[in-house]
């Protein structure tokens, strides 16, 4: 009896931290998805393009992390239409204590995780070209030495891989809009974006410089794009910090 109950608590335990990593790598998913997708249909311009880009993969990654841990561990069924409502049958009446030690636990500790991963992504950017351009030269010294048969094909492995912005925008606006969400009730996501946020801008100007091939010219509408996206993020600061703030357990 003893052993079933801790094998149950092992694996308890194990499922319930890797719902954090679960979350990440759907978002990767999710994010190769959207850009595909958006590409295949096409836009007038470039730069129209990548904002679609930026916004539908905001939108997936901030309803995945953000929304449907909400939706799941909340119950509405007190509140209208009850015809929809009665499928969020959840533990969670309110942000009451054990709301934060189950759902807010696994928030927070999905931002650690995103927080570590610009590093993740630097050691990638440097490591995996390295690895292959040594492969090419047989792990010789001499740049003369490829396997490769064709100009291009060469210049491709030596010349670093392109960089793409536009994802890196919905990153930014995925952890604000969290931040600004559930910052209220759990102030550590403030400390955790901030780190996040000093991480990723250490992290992309080494790739930049050092990894990637030059970026092609763009004009303001992505960085325009961005800065209305943000302008949404104090409404649910506001509108979700009341609703933490109004729990009479607590308060």
């Amino acid at each position: 009896m003893c052993n079933l109950y801790s094998n149950d608590m092992i694996k308890s335990k194990i499922l319930g931290q890797s719902v954090a990593f679960i979350i990440i790598a759907v978002n990767l998913i999710l994010r190769n998805v959207i850009i595909k997708g958006i590409t295949w249909v096409g836009q007038a311009t470039n730069s129209e393009q990548l904002s679609s880009i930026t916004n539908g993969v905001f939108v997936a990654q901030f309803f995945n992390t953000g929304i449907l841990l909400l939706l799941i561990n909340g119950n509405l069924a007190e509140h209208q239409p009850k015809f929809l409502t009665k499928y969020f049958e959840g533990p969670f009446y309110d942000y009451m204590p054990d709301w934060y030690s189950n759902v807010g636990f696994k928030i927070v500790q999905t931002m650690i995780i995103n927080a570590i991963m610009p590093y993740v992504a630097l050691v990638t950017a440097i490591v995996v070209p390295a690895l292959k351009q040594k492969l090419d030269r047989k792990f010789g010294k001499d740049h003369y030495v490829t396997k490769k048969t064709s100009f291009a094909a060469y210049k491709d492995l030596y010349s670093g891989a392109e960089y793409f912005i536009h994802f890196k925008y919905s990153g930014i606006l995925n952890i604000m809009y969290i931040t600004m969400m559930y910052g209220v009730g759990m102030p550590i996501l403030f400390l955790i974006a901030a780190i996040n946020f000093l991480n990723q801008y250490v992290c992309e100007r080494c790739i930049v410089a050092y990894t990637m091939r030059q970026p092609p010219a763009l004009d303001d509408k992505l960085t325009k794009n961005a800065v209305d996206m943000l302008k949404w993020a104090p409404l649910l600061w506001l509108f979700n910090g009341y609703w933490m703030l109004s729990n009479k357990q607590i308060f």
